[in-house]
């Protein structure tokens, strides 16, 4: 079970990453096609009856192409707060990318219990023209861990750097 000095460990970690991507986006370098996103989410997971609190990074690789490490709290009716922490990928499709799919690895330790590895299913809609600084979304997801699948339903914003 991982300690909440290796959460905070990692949580340091993810928060640096949007300067050291920044930074290598601003010497022109080729890795990032776009600014940096990033942003809160909430949602309700309906097959365990939790609320859900997290947040999101975006790294845009390609052209259509984005890296989105996250992280959320449950909050589930009965039981205790546990989390979830993603690495994923996401394709925007269509005119303007604001249809997007992607999937990616999921790390979810359910409160009380062991932390266990799985993967992400999601697609969603982002309604904000492609130039907007703020993006508000709406997220499907599934995450398969454990043989179980969870439907989650997230909405958040994303803020351009």
């Amino acid at each position: 079970m991982p300690s909440w000095r290796g959460m905070l460990i990692i949580v340091a970690v993810v928060s640096l990453l949007p300067a050291v991507a920044r930074a290598q986006y601003g010497r022109g370098s080729s890795l990032l096609h776009g600014p940096i996103s990033i942003g809160p989410r909430a949602g309700r997971d309906f097959e365990n009856h939790a609320w859900t609190l997290g947040g999101q990074i975006s790294l845009p690789v390609g052209q259509r192409l984005e890296l989105r490490p996250s992280g959320d709290l449950f909050f589930p009716k009965h039981g205790d707060t546990g989390w979830q922490l993603n690495g994923d990928a996401a394709i925007h499709v269509g005119q303007g990318g604001g249809l997007y799919g992607g999937g990616g690895i999921a790390f979810f330790h359910p409160g009380g219990g062991k932390t266990h590895t799985g993967y992400n299913l999601f697609f969603g809609l982002s309604t904000a023209p492609p130039l907007e600084r703020l993006k508000p979304f709406v997220e499907f997801r599934w995450t398969f861990v454990n043989d179980t699948s969870p439907f989650r339903l997230a909405v958040g914003f994303g803020y351009a750097l």
